[in-house]
């Protein structure tokens, strides 16, 4: 009867310190191969103006903000804005290259994710043509990692140097010519 009694409460302790165990702070190898591959899936998708390959790389209440200020909501929002950019950009022959130099892991099953990107093949002046990205990433239930918010910016490359100013030396000419002219 006293091993009975001393079983229940050793069952109940086992259970208390399996339930309070520290989560992971971090995904495997294999979250962040999933995390990586992302960036890869989206060029992809952008390279061929697939909008509903793109959206289905983000999370339903995904929120991101363009380089021009306006922002996306949801996965249709995201799909719309794809849509209307691949369409601008139809026939250019632009190729997108993402890559992913950052994962900083919030938990087991979240992370922020960023990098840099280019485009080539645009014709010079046209627009930007490198930048960086920043994005949080979440594991779904059904194990497929996607993106959450996102954050798109273009370099800006600084403004050239003012050019000099002209030096005052035609005023000196002019006083000078004035002084001979007066001499004669």
């Amino acid at each position: 009867m006293k091993l009975r009694i001393l079983r229940v409460p050793a069952i109940v302790g086992c259970l208390v310190v399996a339930g309070c165990a520290v989560p992971p702070t971090a995904g495997t190898a294999a979250d962040e191969a999933a995390i990586r591959s992302l960036a890869t899936m989206y060029a992809d998708a952008w390279n061929k103006g697939d909008a509903a390959a793109l959206a289905s790389l983000v999370t339903d209440d995904y929120e991101a903000v363009n380089p021009d200020g306006t922002v996306d909501k949801g996965r249709a929002g995201a799909e719309a804005r794809e849509k209307a950019a691949a369409a601008e950009r139809a026939g250019a022959n632009l190729t997108l290259k993402v890559n992913t130099t950052f994962i900083k892991w919030s938990g087991a099953n979240a992370a922020a994710a960023g990098g840099t990107w280019t485009v080539d093949g645009g014709a010079p002046g046209a627009g930007p043509t490198k930048g960086a990205w920043s994005s949080f990433v979440v594991k779904g239930a059904d194990g497929r990692w996607k993106q959450s918010t996102g954050l798109v910016a273009a370099f800006q490359p600084p403004p050239p140097p003012p050019a000099p100013k002209p030096t005052s030396s035609t005023g000196k000419k002019k006083a000078a010519s004035k002084k001979g002219a007066r001499s004669r």
